[in-house]
């Protein structure tokens, strides 16, 4: 029986099989088909031949944190709260980084996943966005780790 879980106003249905999402954070999609119609990338053409291969809407600003955020919440930076990668504290007119998730205004699919009994692993390139997205994972035994930090991971 699948695990149905919702998340911002929003249901989700997914199949019981493990579902694996890819992003590919600054390439444009013309490398990928290019790459794959030579024979250059056999696994990444597989898996899109038997899975699901697909593009997602950009949001402005153009920025990591809020284009992840916003596939990671499945909501707009109007609703979850990053607007940038930093912002400009108007008190001290520092820069301050927006990697933590006390900056988000709503949940992550990941962790409603997570409390709804699926198991959910998170792997990112950036430490930053471990930060900002991977939070109530690991707590509900799921896994959690950035490639910047890989040596610290726990499994």
């Amino acid at each position: 029986m699948p695990v149905e879980f919702a998340a911002n106003g929003r249901s989700y249905a997914p199949p019981e099989q493990p579902i694996a999402v890819l992003c590919i954070d600054g390439c444009a999609d013309e490398y990928l088909s290019v790459s794959m119609h030579r024979g250059q990338m056999p696994h990444m053409e597989r898996m899109a031949r038997e899975g699901f291969r697909g593009l997602a809407r950009g949001v402005v600003p153009s920025f990591t944190n809020v284009n992840n955020t916003s596939i990671v919440t499945g909501v707009p930076p109007a609703m979850h709260g990053i607007a940038g990668n930093f912002f400009l504290n108007p008190e001290t007119g520092e820069e301050v980084m927006m990697n933590s998730p006390e900056y988000r205004r709503c949940g992550t699919l990941l962790t409603a996943a997570a409390e709804a009994g699926r198991k959910v692993a998170f792997v990112t390139a950036k430490e930053k966005l471990r930060t900002v997205l991977g939070d109530g994972i690991v707590e509900r035994g799921g896994i959690v780790f950035s490639s910047e930090k890989v040596d610290e991971a726990q499994m």
